[in-house]
């Protein structure tokens, strides 16, 4: 048998809880959740989040990443280059950082930002 249902047959007999019960809660895995922590000195007119890769999600990976960028022509992005963060999430936000879009921002304004990445989100 499977330790994870014995383990929980053994939690669910004393208290009273149907043995079902408490072997799907055992699988319920947490909401995870990526925000725009930070965009300064100007917040995006369009920003696109990354997904939370799954690797990252099974390794328990998560924290800020911090990257920083000019804008281009046509609002966008260039030169995007990671400061800070977990390995796992910087490529995912390279990758969404690309479709941003920072309209009625002079070219060549500096944009500092963080993203957040985070296992235990509160339910909305």
């Amino acid at each position: 048998m499977n330790p994870l249902y014995s383990l929980a047959l053994l939690l669910a007999l004393p208290s009273g809880v149907p043995w079902h019960t408490a072997i799907a809660a055992q699988g319920s895995a947490p909401a995870a959740c990526v925000r725009l922590a930070r965009s300064e000195p100007f917040p995006p007119d369009e920003a696109p989040m990354p997904k939370y890769p799954e690797p990252a999600k099974a390794a328990h990976v998560e924290g800020d990443v911090s990257f920083h960028f000019e804008v281009g022509s046509g609002c966008a992005p260039e030169e995007i280059t990671i400061d800070d963060g977990p390995e796992m999430l910087r490529e995912p936000v390279r990758d969404a950082v690309k479709d941003w879009k920072y309209c009625g921002v002079p070219e060549g304004q500096e944009i500092r930002a963080v993203i957040a990445f985070r296992l235990n989100c509160p339910a909305k």
